[in-house]
Order: structure tokens, then sequence, then C-alpha cells
């Protein structure tokens, strides 16, 4: 909680223009700010009515997001330190900002990477309540992933996560709202999805940075492995 003050995340919104209150831009209109400015910058939409934004080696952007990175270093040393002492490097794989307007859809299930041990950290610009679009989680589908176990164990330590939660964990509920500044962070095995902006008020803006190890760049597999795994996500989350 609290990885970034409401004054960080007042400053972080100037810097990558998604602005503030009545004067809060929608998709279209932060990526044609951030084109002004950059116009190297690649952006995609994978889902409708979600803009992502890569904002890494943007040498305009890039400073001002990975400057955050001072909340996370502690974290990042920790759970690679076994990795680095074995002599691979941890390096920065993704810094994006993601855009969600109201009537956003629901991503497909999804990972950051399988090739080996990662980090994605997730750090919501603004209050995020469960209609708005927050992340949703598939506990234990790391294991899927993890090499150095076989099969039945993979599976087996999967289904008692899943089980323990019963199935997709929400960020955030009817109860409860992912604030702005709190970072989810995930192993980037992880099976995950944002979830739909069925709000009708302002977008949701959501910065992200990945960490892998150098000799395991994302993704790790080919595209039908990926889409794999989106299937094994959908049924996962069917029956729990």
């Amino acid at each position: 909680r609290g990885a970034l003050s409401s004054a960080d995340v007042a400053a972080m919104r100037k810097a990558v223009g998604v602005g503030e209150g009545s004067q809060t831009r929608r998709a279209a209109e932060v990526g044609r700010w951030l084109l002004e400015r950059d116009p190297n910058i690649a952006m995609g939409r994978y889902s409708f009515g979600r803009l992502h934004c890569l904002l890494r080696g943007s040498p305009r952007f890039e400073p001002e997001v990975v400057a955050m990175h001072a909340a996370f270093a502690p974290l990042v040393h920790s759970y690679f330190r076994k990795s680095v002492a074995g002599g691979s490097r941890v390096f920065l794989s993704e810094a994006q900002l993601i855009v969600a307007d109201p009537l956003a859809e629901v991503q497909i299930w999804h990972l950051d990477n399988t090739g080996g041990p990662g980090l994605s950290i997730f750090v919501p610009l603004t209050h995020v309540a469960r209609d708005r679009g927050p992340q949703e989680l598939l506990p234990g589908t790391h294991h899927l992933q993890a090499k150095e176990l076989g099969l039945r164990q993979r599976f087996r330590r999967c289904l008692a996560a899943l089980t323990a939660t019963h199935g997709a964990v929400p960020v955030a509920t009817d109860s409860s709202t992912w604030v702005a500044g709190d970072a989810l962070v995930l192993d980037s095995r992880m099976l995950h999805r944002g979830l739909g902006n069925d709000s009708l008020g302002a977008p949701m803006q959501l910065l992200v940075l990945r960490y892998d190890l150098a000799e395991s760049p994302p993704p790790g597999c080919s595209r039908r492995w990926l889409r794999t795994m989106t299937m094994v996500g959908g049924v996962l989350d069917a029956i729990f």
C-alpha cells in the first residue's frame, strides 16, 4: 500500500498527460498528447476501449515513469537475489501506460512471461472501484510454468491455490477500492486480466513496470502456448 504518495500520483498524472478532474483525458486524447511530445511511442489496442502506450525507450517519458522504481527497488532486489548471485542480470523489460475508457471490455486471460521468474508491477493513477476495470488474478497459475517441478506437482499447487481463494480474485471488490498509488505486484507467470470498465465516469489509468532476467526475456514461449494458456485460464475460471 502507498507505493506512491498522493503527491507522487498527481505528479505522475501530469507527467504522462492523463489530466486531472474535469480535464481528465480519454484514451485517444492521451495518445495524441503523448505522440505530440514523442512521435516514436508505440501504442496498441488489444481489447475494445483500452489503449496501451509503450513508454520504455522514450527519452521523454521513460525517465518520468521509471522514477517510481525507487519505491520498488528493495522488493525487486530481494525477489531476484538468488538469480543475480548466480550471475544473471535483471532488466526493465516494460514500462507502459494503460488507459481504459468507460465501457472498455474485459481482457482475455494472459501472462507476461513464461521463461523464468519475473515481476509485473501495476500502479493505478486513480482510485479503481470494482466496476472501473481493476485487475483480476488466478492465484497459483504461475506454478504451471515452473519448469523445475513435475507436471503433476505444478497442477497440484495451482489447484490448491485456486481452491483456497475460490477461484479468480479481483483487486477491487464491491466493498473495497484499489487506491491510487497502491501497487499490485505479481509473478509475471501468473494469469491475470483487466476487468471491464462498466462505469460511466472518467477513464482508468494504470502504469505497468515489468522486470525480467536477461536470459529469459518475455514472453518466453510461442504464440501457440500463449493462446493455450488463455484457454487454460478460461477453463479454470469457469471451474472455480
